[in-house]
């Protein structure tokens, strides 16, 4: 997932988060923010109303949230009458049956006597039954045991009609919706009327339509919390959302510096999970790490071989040079001799022979040299068999004059390689072999898919010399006529085909190992 959709994502995650909870918080918490607040607001009304009467005993200046349902009822303290209060007036109630006044004498007493309240509970029943007797007595047609009488209005009609609507429910149903207004409140009045056959059925529904401004209040008390919870949800996505995306980048930015201030063969590769870009860019990091190593390592071992090569044309310089000192001292010995006819030397025609013999040598030696910085290879198939007869052919002599006996075992085996360094190697494997091999030994060639062996029977090698064997101008034999780059040469050529060459003692002689693979 790439970062766009990712960040996204988090986005509408966060935004969906924050819109839940304001759901929540409206469906559960508000309603009975809502019911406490009307709780609060009655009693602070019922406590205003009861203040403001008991002032003035009227309702002039008094607002009830529900003026047809608020009443104040007063009772003086002595005669039959009370008082009823509301919005509209007042009326007076006048009780003139002897009972229902007696009870109210009990009521005035029992108000002033709170003690003696528990004894109601006998007259429960009492009370009840008087009411009923009172009401039974006359019919309602003759005469009421009571006189309502409308003493004083407030001529006022805060109602105002605001709409008006009627909805057909049924065939015989009809529901009238009037709503109105009193200038602070709105109020609804449900009527609904059903004709039968038999009755007429008027059912009466009064509501109150709650005010705006008191939704409003809600709200606003309600804000800071809303604003506080909002605000910590924020911070606490925000946080974790930024550490998603922050955390990665981090994490790359600090690998960087790490692969700045370390070598490259110190760095480790960074791991970054994901599909977004980040991982991209830590997964190219990584790339361009294992490329910058591959390129490290591969100068190092270049800079070693450079260091080596180096070090090896120096030591071979000067080994060079040692070892041409030697036949050019004794060739100059011999002709400085020979021009000042000093002693023996004035045969020039016998000794000329021997100067001839110290001029080959140099010019071997510098042959093998010049050799040496030939690196070009011409590859191609060589019958390795036939090419090792070759080379003991050319040593037939020597072979014979030592006595040598050959041992072969040789398979039939091509290589794709260079004629002349092979024939360079092998020669001067067998030369080497010749060379140290005692008379009326053994030499014994093996050949296979993977290796040629030459042991030489009969000899050994110094273990002193064995770890500078393949070194120029090394000879396991003072006493032996070469010039000491047989086998710096064989190592050298092998080096440069991809071979493997070996030289180890064994119990009975000295055996070369020259691995194709």
């Amino acid at each position: 997932m790439n970062l766009s959709k990712k960040t996204f994502i988090y986005s509408f995650m966060l935004s969906g988060g924050i819109v839940t909870l304001i759901i929540i918080y409206f469906v559960l918490m508000l309603p009975s923010l809502y019911i406490d607040h009307l709780s609060k607001s009655h009693y602070q009304s019922i406590k205003k109303i009861q203040e403001n009467y008991i002032k003035d005993k009227n309702y002039n200046n008094i607002y009830s949230p529900n003026p047809s349902g608020t009443v104040s009822v007063r009772i003086p303290s002595d005669g039959n009458s009370i008082y009823a209060s509301n919005s509209f007036g007042t009326s007076r109630i006048t009780i003139k049956d002897i009972d229902l006044v007696n009870l109210l004498d009990d009521v005035r007493y029992y108000t002033k006597n709170i003690d003696e309240a528990k004894e109601v509970e006998k007259y429960e029943s009492k009370f009840f039954d008087t009411i009923k007797k009172s009401f039974n007595k006359n019919t309602f047609i003759q005469e009421l045991p009571v006189e309502f009488k409308f003493i004083e209005s407030n001529n006022k009609n805060p109602f105002n009609e605001s709409s008006y609507k009627m909805n057909v429910v049924s065939d015989d149903t009809i529901i009238y919706e009037f709503n109105s207004f009193d200038g602070i409140n709105y109020y609804t009045f449900y009527s609904a009327i059903t004709i039968s056959n038999e009755d007429i059925i008027l059912s009466l529904l009064s509501v109150m339509t709650p005010k705006i401004e008191e939704i409003t209040s809600i709200v606003f008390q309600s804000l800071p919390m809303i604003v506080s919870v909002l605000i910590l949800i924020i911070l606490v996505s925000t946080y974790y959302f930024s550490r998603k995306i922050i955390i990665p980048i981090k994490k790359l930015a600090n690998h960087a510096e790490f692969m700045k201030n370390n070598n490259i063969s110190n760095v480790y590769p960074i791991e970054i999970k994901g599909e977004d870009e980040i991982s991209v860019l830590g997964n190219t990091l990584n790339e361009l790490y294992i490329k910058l190593n591959e390129s490290f390592k591969s100068l190092e071992e270049k800079n070693k071989l450079l260091i080596a090569e180096n070090k090896r044309q120096d030591v071979f310089l000067r080994a060079s040079s040692h070892q041409l000192k030697t036949p050019v001292a004794a060739s100059l010995l011999l002709i400085e001799s020979m021009i000042d006819e000093v002693g023996k030397y004035k045969n020039t025609k016998e000794h000329l022979p021997k100067v001839k013999v110290q001029l080959q040598a140099i010019r071997k030696i510098i042959d093998e040299i010049l050799n040496l910085n030939n690196k070009d290879l011409n590859k191609k198939m060589i019958d390795i068999k036939d090419l090792i007869d070759e080379i003991i052919n050319q040593h037939e002599i020597q072979i014979k004059e030592k006595f040598i006996n050959i041992e072969r075992k040789i398979n039939n085996i091509t290589l794709d390689t260079d004629y002349h360094l092979m024939y360079k190697i092998i020669d001067n494997l067998i030369t080497n072999a010749i060379n140290y091999t005692s008379e009326k030994n053994d030499i014994k060639i093996i050949l296979s898919d993977d290796s040629l062996k030459i042991i030489n029977y009969g000899s050994h090698i110094d273990e002193e010399l064995l770890p500078n064997i393949f070194d120029a101008f090394v000879s396991s034999n003072s006493e032996s006529k070469g010039n000491g780059l047989g086998l710096y040469i064989a190592y050298y050529y092998s080096n440069l085909l991809g071979y493997k060459i070996e030289i180890n003692n064994i119990s009975n002689g000295v055996e070369a190992i020259l691995s194709f693979i």
